[in-house]
């Protein structure tokens, strides 16, 4: 073997060692996008469960009622510890759109997120006022999206949740009733 074909057969393995040197590097950035997904998701569940679980407490849940229904003469107690609670809820669902729009977090994850701050939040008149107090203090984008959201909703919407918990749990206690 003369010195040039030993030239072009080290040019061939480095050719070689280059592609498999790539294909190396795209699966561990495929399995460290997967993990930061996963590790996303993961801190989003555990944010909100601590919150929806502090909003149930005792000390919590009354303020939390007042502060939903809109009413205007909720006490100053009960002002604070709600805007606190949704000014949180708002961070977080504002983080989740973040996420979402960086690709950090799965676009059907996202829309379930979206789908139940709509339902469970901002469907609620006292939800809309806090929205309208403390909106400059979100991004642009993300203050379209709410105001968006906002806008689909229709009046009475807030009592759905109920009234289908209502329903559901009317025609079980039917079928139990049957049952026994």
């Amino acid at each position: 073997m003369n010195l040039e074909q030993l030239a072009n057969l080290g040019e061939f393995v480095s050719g070689v060692a280059v592609i498999a040197s790539l294909i190396y590097l795209a699966i561990q950035i495929r399995q460290n996008t997967q993990s930061v997904k996963s590790a996303t998701l993961a801190t989003n569940t555990t944010n909100w469960s601590s919150m929806l679980i502090n909003m149930a407490s005792d000390e919590k849940s009354g303020a939390y009622l007042s502060g939903i229904m809109g009413k205007e003469d909720i006490s100053a107690v009960h002002f604070l510890q709600f805007v606190q609670i949704a000014r949180a809820m708002l961070v977080s669902f504002e983080t989740q759109y973040y996420q979402f729009q960086h690709g950090a977090l799965d676009k059907d994850i996202y829309l379930g997120y979206e789908r139940a701050c709509t339902d469970q939040m901002l469907v609620f008149p006292g939800f809309q006022i806090v929205w309208k107090i403390t909106r400059e203090g979100f991004s642009p984008a993300f203050g379209e999206l709410v105001d968006k959201l906002i806008s689909e909703i229709d009046e009475g919407d807030s009592f759905l949740l109920i009234q289908k918990w209502q329903q559901l749990a009317r025609a079980r206690n039917g079928a139990d009733n049957l049952t026994t």
